[in-house]
Formats: C-alpha cells, structure tokens, sequence
C-alpha cells in the first residue's frame, strides 16, 4: 500500500509527489499521457521557447521547430530523472478510482495491461483541457485548440506552414494574444476575434488599454461581442460566419485558433461516481487543498480559479504540508501572472480596480521605462510600471508591470506584495544601476515623495 496516490503528472503532480516522497511517503504518481501536463508539453515551455526564438530573433525562422522540441524534450527527461531520484513509483498509464473513502483503491489501465493499487491518501490533480465553442464545423482540422495549436508544426515549422497565411484567433485571454504576437512576427496575418470588447480581463485597466494600444499600433485588426455559428471548409483554408455586436460577420482564413478558455478536467477517473464535492464545474476545496473526502486532496487547475503551473506547485506544497501536520497557506492575494508579448506583462496583487471595489482607500504612481536607463541601452523603452499601494500606511496591494523583461523584475515586485512590504521598503532598497528593477524603485519612489 502507498502512503499517497496522485493522479495527474503535471507540475503540481509532480511537486507533490516528489515533496511527499522526500517527506518520507512511498507515493505513486498515475500518469496517462506525458510527464509535464499541458504546461510542459503543450502551454508554458513550448510557447517560451517559441518566444525567445520569434520574439528575440525578431521573426527568426531557422531551427524554430527544432529548438521546441530540443527544450521540452530536455525538462520532460529532467522531470522523469527528479521523480526517480525522490523514489516515486510512476504509473503510466489512466487511473480509475474505484474506492474513495477509508483505504483508496485505484485502477491503473494502460494499453497492456491493468493494475490495481491501494492508497492511505488520495491527491487529484487533472488538470483543465481546452473549451471549444458550440459552432458548426468545430472539429475541422482547420480548426486548432489553444494547449494543441502550440505543437502543431502546421503553425511554427517553416517547412510546413508555407500555406498558411492568415489565422484568426479565437479569444483574448493569455494563450490568444500570445500566440497572435508571435504568428504576426512569422508574417502571418492575424485576425483577433473576441468575445467582448476586453482583452487579458484580469489585468489592471491601465494595462488592458496598453495592450489594445499595441495592437492597434500592430494593425491587428479586431472584431468585439463575436459568436461564430459555422465553419465551412474553402480550399485548404476556412469561412467562418456569425455575428459581431449582433451583426453578420464573414471571414476567410487558412486557420481558425480557439483560445477561448479552459475547463477543469472532472471526467475518466471516476469522480461522476464518487461523494467529493463539486461546485460551479470544479472540485471545491479548503485552504489546505483538502475536499470533502477524508483523505483526498485536490490541486491545480481541477479546482478552477486561476489556471497556473506555478500555483499548482504552491497548491501542492499546502497538500502535503497538511497531510504531514504542517501549515502552509497560498495567499491568493500574491499570485503573480506573465504574459510573454512585447512589451512583456508581469503583474501581482491587487489591480487598482479590485482594491476600489474592497472599499480600500488607495494611493498609485507609475514609472515609465523611457526614462529608464537600462530599457534604453536595450532599445526597449516602451511601458511603465504601476504600483498600488494602501493610503494610510503605504503597504504595496499590486504591482503591475508592462514592458522589457517584466516577467524578471516581477519577482522583486511579488516578494513585495507577498510579505506586505511598503513603498517605503522598495524606495529605501538600494538597486543597482543600470537595472530595469530601478523603474519598479522609482513608482515606489512616487508614492513616497508625493
């Protein structure tokens, strides 16, 4: 029998399995696709190493595929290697839970074959998989999903994409408007299809406006309230027909991208049959990830709210801190969040309209990278950073960030917000120079010496 039995091999599957091991737990880790999740093998590190190579080189081509299946390959081995070196017993194979209360027993069936093992400790982590809209013609090869679209070398392999010249993209959340930026670098032409008049609706309004900005700057042409009906092959490529703002729309393409959202993945394991709870299509957890079976725990994207590899992680040390008597709490209020395009996103905490609509008196400053010795040299001038701060003692609630390499300076910017420092604490620091961190330094700086 296993001290603990997780489902799904994504990075917070993986973390938990390798945390509980080391925590002196024989854990299993069920895995039925590729160790990694959508993250490694379909989202966060193939879209990454697609950046670095399009965005970096400016629409480079040679070694594009290449290099995408060089990076993924390596951390899926590294991955592999870290779990056998922490002593988790991988299945591969789809679980099957057959047992949910008292002693877990689990399925584990594979092409091959058909095991059963038994577990003290349950942990679920499956992850979400890509919605696609109701439309006619949805299931056309023509028609991409966002977590597929990204390892599809009818996209990014310039050997097979010569076809390819113009994609609309379906969506305006993170997966949309990052791999409309980088297509336009490889020269397609892009259409962004969007379901309101937003893009990237978490973000802080200031930042939303500079997107939109630099789009249009792009020539990104942009269609507001789209609901698609059909789909309708046209040579190699597509119609696609609905509506706009309630009026009749038509558009041709050689690709339709749908990147509208994600949904939690609550089926093939056998929870349709067991007693956890689920609320508004997820499974409802506490604050120590436990749901409501003793003995079973969630984590992830399974349990909605934000979809991000780096909050599973920190879900799965709550997990196992809990199951081994400790506390350890994810402060949803810390949770930071990238957006690779140029300029570059990293924003943490509170937007100024959230923290308006806590009834929190506020106080906000920006400092612009133009001013901002290194972004120069760089040649990469363009954004700002934005800090929201508390009024009364000047406690930093958010820091938002758009503009060269934001997702580096966001880690000062989330230690900041995470251990309720103060303008006062950034401003007083000493930063090197020239550092693009000094622009975080000189919002803070506003705040202080208004």
């Amino acid at each position: 029998m296993y001290d603990l039995a997780v489902i799904g091999g994504g990075p917070g599957g993986m973390r938990a399995a390798a945390l509980a091991s080391r925590r002196g737990m024989r854990v299993a880790l069920i895995e039925k696709d590729r160790l990694g999740g959508v993250c490694l093998n379909r989202g966060c590190i193939p879209t990454k190493a697609l950046y670095s190579h399009i965005i970096g080189g400016r629409g480079e081509r040679a070694g594009l595929w290449e290099r995408l299946e060089s990076v993924v390959g390596k951390l899926r081995q590294g991955s592999a290697t870290e779990l056998r070196m922490a002593k988790v017993k991988t299945y591969r194979g789809a679980a099957l839970v057959t047992r949910w209360e008292g002693e877990k027993k689990i399925t584990v069936r594979s092409d091959d074959s058909e095991e059963e093992i038994t577990a003290k400790r349950l942990l679920l982590a499956t992850g979400a998989r890509s919605v696609v809209p109701g439309f006619q013609g949805n299931d056309l090869p023509q028609v991409l999903t966002g977590d597929h679209a990204i390892v599809d070398p009818q996209l990014w392999d310039p050997e097979r994409n010569r076809d390819v010249g113009v994609v609309a993209v379906l969506g305006a959340g993170v997966i949309a408007i990052e791999m409309l930026m980088m297509l336009q670098e490889l020269g397609k032409r892009v259409i962004l299809l969007k379901h309101s008049d937003q893009v990237l609706r978490r973000l802080d309004n200031d930042l939303k406006k500079k997107v939109i900005q630099t789009l249009k700057k792009r020539g990104v042409p942009m269609s507001d309230y789209v609901r698609l009906s059909e789909a309708i092959p046209d040579g190699d490529g597509l119609l696609i027909r609905g509506t706009t703002k309630d009026e009749p729309f038509e558009e041709r393409c050689d690709r339709l991208l749908v990147a509208s959202s994600m949904t939690p993945i609550l089926d093939g394991f056998g929870l349709e049959d067991s007693p956890v709870r689920v609320e508004r299509g997820a499974i409802a957890v506490d604050e120590a990830m436990r749901t409501s079976v003793d003995g079973v725990w969630a984590i992830g994207d399974c349990t909605g709210g934000a979809m991000l590899a780096h909050l599973a992680e920190y879900h799965a040390q709550a997990a196992v801190e809990d199951m081994t008597g400790g506390v350890y709490r994810v402060d949803p209020d810390a949770v930071p969040a990238c957006v690779f395009i140029d300029p570059e996103i990293g924003t943490v905490g509170l937007t100024e309209e959230e923290a308006k609509a806590r009834g929190l008196e506020i106080v906000t400053a920006r400092a612009y990278f133009a001013a901002n010795g290194m972004a120069l040299a760089m040649g990469a001038g363009d954004g700002f950073v934005k800090v929201v701060a508390r009024a009364e003692d000047r406690v930093l609630l958010g820091i938002h960030i758009m503009g060269p390499e934001a997702a580096s300076v966001l880690g000062e910017a989330t230690l900041a917000v995470a251990k309720r420092m103060t303008a006062d604490d950034v401003a007083n620091a000493v930063h090197s120079h020239p550092t693009l961190s000094e622009c975080l330094r000189d919002a803070c700086r506003r705040i202080v010496e208004r």
